[in-house]
């Protein structure tokens, strides 16, 4: 008769409610080996419920819908630059730097339709800048190509909440 040495149950728990049950001797419950193995066995088992910097998408972070983010997020990146909304000799008058921007968008007549508002606070959908970005007013912006719409409604929600120096 082959002899088994003596076991003890461990029960390892995971989210939610579910469990692992091990048999371990109990010459190796009183050794670090136990804890070892509970961590081996406990932390794959729960890796879905754990975020790492791994499980998040790469990429840039959204931007807000407030004009500082704005500002130096998008302008001064995309259209603040030499021989566009920059420089000496800023592109329709439209001078985009930080610092600047503000003042020359808002509640501001475009050259390009005298009678419409750059930025008209509460009334994205008349602005010339969204229009502009959204390719239904002429010429479309920004020349390299558009900006993604998540950056195109965050400065739509911006305009609509009534264009803050925020």
């Amino acid at each position: 008769m082959v002899r088994t040495p003596p076991r003890s149950v461990v029960r390892l728990f995971q989210p939610p409610q579910e469990s692992i049950i091990v048999m371990i001797p109990l010459s190796l419950v009183r050794t670090r080996v136990l804890s070892a193995l509970a961590a081996v066995l406990l932390f794959p088992a729960c890796a879905d419920s754990i975020v790492s910097d791994c499980d998040v998408e790469s990429g840039p972070l959204p931007v807000s819908a407030r004009f500082s983010d704005i500002e130096q997020r998008v302008f001064a990146v995309s259209c603040a630059t030499a021989g566009c909304h920059g420089g000496s000799n800023p592109q329709a008058g439209l001078d985009l730097t930080p610092g600047r921007a503000y003042d020359q968008l808002v509640n501001v007549n475009s050259l390009n339709y005298p009678t419409s508002k750059r930025v008209a606070p509460g009334a994205s959908a008349q602005s010339v800048l969204l229009q502009v970005l959204r390719g239904s007013a002429q010429p479309s912006m920004p020349p390299s190509g558009p900006l993604s719409s998540a950056v195109v409604d965050s400065i739509a929600a911006w305009i609509d909440r009534g264009a803050e120096r925020n």
